[in-house]
This record gives C-alpha cells, sequence and structure tokens, in this order.
C-alpha cells in the first residue's frame, strides 16, 4: 500500500474498538478495590463503594480513550471523576428527602460526608485516572519522558516554592506541608523535613506533567490541582499512618488543616509557574529545533499585546463586578487602611488591582483557551487564585502584618468570592475577544507536519481539572467554616 493511501493517525484511533475490555475490566478491578480501601476508611458501605468504584473504571475507560496519554493526565481525569461520583453519591442519598430539608440541614448534611468525598477523589478517582493514564501511554504514539528534566526542574522548582514560607517558618515554626504530621523534636528536624516534602512533590509533579505543562497559567492550575491532592494525601491521611493511626477526614480535623491548606494552594501556584518557566528554558536550550515552526510576530510583540489586552479586559471585568464589590463593604477595605477607606478611594484600588489581575491573566493564560467554555473555566480559576491571593491573604497583611488563614475568615469572605468568580470570567471572555480578533488577522505559518505532530486538540483535561480546583476551592470554605 502506497503512503498516500495509508489512514491518518486520527483515522486509524477511529478504527479501535469503542472500548479496549482489557482495560476497562482492569480500571474496574482498580476502582472495586479502591472503592473497598476507601468505604473501609471512612466507615462507609463497602458494596456501594465497590461498586461505585467499578462502574467509574468502566466509565472512564469508555469515555477517556484517547485523552489518558499519560499518567499525570489520567490523574487529573481521576480527580474530577472522583469529585463527580462523590456529588452523585450524595444527590441521590439527599433526593428521597430533599423537599423536607432546609439550607443549613443541607450543609450539615454535606459536612458529615467530606470522609466520603476523601474516599471517593482519594481511593478511587486518583488510582482509576492513574491506571488509565498507564494504559494510554502505553501507544506507539506516546511521548517519551526524560526523567533527568523532570526531577531536577521538578525538584528545584518546589524547593523554590517552599520558600515562601521562609518567614513563617522561621518566626512561628509554621510548616504547611508538613502540618499534621506531629512533633518532630527539633526546628532544624521540621525544616528539613519541610523541603524534602516541596521536592518529593515538585519532583513527582515534573515526572506526571511534564508533557502536559505548556504555558505559565495553565501551569498554575495543573499545580494548584495537584498541591490539593497532596493536601488529601499528605496531612489528612499518610501522615497519619506514619504515626500509627487511623486516618480522621471528619470535617472539624479538616477545618484545623484549613490553613495548611491554603499554604498547599500557594505552593502549588508558585511550584506551577517555576516549573513551566525552568521546563521552557530547558527545551527551549536542549530540546527544540524547529525551523518549520513560524510566526509572523515575534514573542516580544505578543507579550506586550497581550499585557494590554489583560489590563483592558480586567478593567471591565471590575467595573462588572464593582456594584458586587460596593454591595458585600469590602470596598472601603481595599486600600488596607485602618478605619476604612473613602469609598472614592477603594474604588480606585480596585479598578487599580482589576487591570493588573487581568494584565496578569494576559501575560500567564494567553493561547489557553480555546473556546467559550474553556475561556469561562479558566476566568473562574483566575477569579478563585485572585480571592485567594487577595481578600484571604493580601489585605489581612496589609492590614494587620498577619495572613487569616482560618475558615472563619474564608466564610466572612464567601461573598466577596461571587464577584471575583464574575470578575474572572468577565475579564477571560473580553480577553479571549482581543486573542481571537488578532488571530484572524495574522494567522501563524505552521507546516502541516508541525501540525500533526502537535497531536489530536482538545485532549488536554482542561474541563476536570478546572472542575477540581473549582469544586475544592469553592466548596472547603463553605463547608468547612
Amino acid at each position: 500500500m502506497s503512503s498516500a493511501n495509508a489512514p491518518s493517525p486520527l483515522a486509524a484511533r477511529a478504527l479501535l474498538p469503542a472500548a479496549d475490555w482489557r482495560g476497562a475490566l482492569m480500571a474496574a478491578l482498580v476502582g472495586a478495590v479502591g472503592g473497598v480501601l476507601g468505604a473501609t476508611l471512612a466507615s462507609g458501605s463497602q458494596g456501594t463503594y465497590a461498586a461505585a468504584g467499578a462502574v467509574l473504571g468502566l466509565v472512564g475507560a469508555a469515555g477517556l480513550r484517547g485523552r489518558t496519554e499519560n499518567a499525570g493526565a489520567g490523574l487529573i481525569w481521576g480527580l474530577g471523576g472522583g469529585f463527580l461520583l462523590w456529588i452523585v453519591i450524595v444527590s441521590a442519598s439527599a433526593a428521597p428527602h430533599l423537599a423536607a430539608v432546609n439550607s443549613q440541614a443541607m450543609i450539615g448534611d454535606v459536612r458529615v460526608r467530606i470522609p466520603d468525598f476523601i474516599a471517593c477523589v482519594l481511593c478511587i478517582g486518583a488510582p482509576v485516572g492513574i491506571a488509565l493514564g498507564i494504559q494510554g501511554g502505553m501507544g506507539p504514539n506516546s511521548a517519551s519522558l526524560h526523567w533527568g528534566r523532570a526531577f531536577v526542574a521538578g525538584g528545584a522548582s518546589g524547593f523554590a516554592a517552599a520558600l515562601i514560607f521562609s518567614r513563617w517558618m522561621y518566626e512561628g515554626d509554621f510548616f504547611p506541608l508538613i502540618a499534621g504530621f506531629g512533633t518532630l523534636g527539633s526546628h532544624f528536624t521540621s525544616v528539613l523535613l519541610h523541603f524534602a516534602v516541596a521536592c518529593v512533590i515538585g519532583c513527582t509533579f515534573g515526572a506526571l506533567f511534564q508533557n502536559d505543562v505548556r504555558n505559565l497559567g495553565s501551569s498554575m492550575g495543573w499545580g494548584m490541582a495537584y498541591a490539593i491532592f497532596w493536601w488529601l494525601l499528605g496531612p489528612m491521611t499518610l501522615f497519619s499512618f506514619a504515626f500509627g493511626r487511623r486516618p480522621d477526614w471528619s470535617a472539624s480535623h479538616a477545618g484545623e488543616l484549613f490553613g495548611p491548606l491554603v499554604g498547599y494552594v500557594f505552593y502549588g501556584l508558585i511550584l506551577g509557574v517555576v516549573y513551566s518557566a525552568v521546563n521552557t528554558v530547558w527545551t527551549r536550550l536542549f530540546v527544540d529545533s524547529d525551523p518549520l515552526n513560524r510566526k509572523r510576530e515575534g514573542p516580544g510583540i505578543h507579550v506586550l499585546l497581550s499585557l494590554g489586552w489583560g489590563a483592558t479586559a480586567g478593567l471591565v471585568g471590575g467595573l462588572v463586578a464593582l456594584p458586587l464589590m460596593i454591595q458585600t463593604g469590602v470596598i472601603t477595605k481595599l486600600a488596607g487602611l485602618e478605619g476604612g477607606t473613602p469609598l472614592a478611594l477603594g474604588i480606585l484600588s480596585h479598578l487599580a488591582a482589576s487591570t493588573v489581575i487581568g494584565a496578569s491573566y494576559g501575560f500567564l493564560f494567553r493561547g489557553e483557551a480555546t473556546d467559550g467554555v474553556s475561556c469561562s473555566l479558566w476566568g473562574c480559576v483566575l477569579g478563585m487564585i485572585a480571592w485567594y491571593v487577595g481578600p484571604l491573604t493580601l489585605l489581612p497583611l496589609l492590614r494587620t502584618g498577619q495572613c487569616d488563614w482560618r475558615p472563619g475568615a474564608a466564610s466572612a469572605l464567601l461573598p466577596l468570592l461571587v464577584s471575583h468568580l464574575l470578575f474572572g470570567v468577565i475579564t477571560a471572555n473580553v480577553f479571549s475577544a482581543f486573542e481571537r480578533s488578532r488571530q484572524k488577522r495574522y494567522q501563524p505559518i505552521v507546516h502541516p507536519r508541525v501540525e500533526d505532530l502537535c497531536g489530536e486538540p482538545g485532549t488536554r483535561p482542561t474541563a476536570p481539572l478546572c472542575l477540581f480546583v473549582l469544586g475544592l476551592g469553592v466548596l472547603l470554605p463553605i463547608l468547612l467554616g
């Protein structure tokens, strides 16, 4: 057969059966075993969770064919799937008596089911996703993994991200990455273990997501999701096993570890940005050599345009969110002055901050959104990050000199989270409109062979990534507060 009549990679993939039953049965077995383990740790029904895990494995094998090409992507799909599985279980159990339950009782019932949530994500979703990712990575067209780059870049990035806690480590003995580990005997031992855990997380991040991390913005999302996963795995689970204790997955214990959760979130954001930058420099210096991929504009022009578009989009988003900011009353506290801030100064501070955040979005997330849905999802992630960084961290620092990461403080700021999510969605969509307009005028010159090497579009797990990050980032402050 001549090469002209050979099927393309996409056509060959379409000729494959609807599901690989051997892999599907393996994923179902992994889900069932994980369900039994999760039910044991969460004191739930082993039969129910074994069946739920098997169903998730079968559905994942059938629905994710061609979308999990490595263990990292599979893990993200699994985390999102585990979160959805928990929502289905909670909804099914609450449906018979939903009309007779008020909102406070409903929140209380969901708080009681936090152990089930951890079981679904940690014991069912993550193992099933990793198993499917490993199976998908065994194909002939799977990308190779450079272990040296993964461990060097990942370990260095994890160490650098852990440095943001240096002040609290040396002044207040606050070690968020090893919270719940117990008393270690000396300050030096705590510092050493803190950085050891940071390097382990960084190295595994590099090994899992090396072929998925591309731009700075999406890498922040990957880092944040992976850090939240490690908060569930480390402080909530493994650290108890290390001292022979049964893990405490209750809402009260999770509330005690809410401050370290915020610390993990910040660590993940910094880890993602630093790793993306180091990985980009590494590939530009030692890997990439592609004279066929040419663009009409240099990278400097694109960065300047993205900053300008982002600043404009942020200003528009700030204007749209301004009425909600005024209604919550936080607009008079934005300058960080004691006794409140005049309304006019608060509005100017809000619009200035919105412009800066929008410019940051333009620099970090340019080229990420492929459609309106992904654009809005990334915008929500932007708004949530801005809420954690701004009202929950920087404003208390400006006003009192200390961060307030208590669940009660986060609960009091929940109305402000709504305005930040709205701001993010508007900013992302306005910025995307600028990008689409520019792309219509200046199309990049890309050789057809380069398009083939890029693989099938839309296989990056943006939706489950945003679902997991937004679900936990929004839901946990509500339940734990």
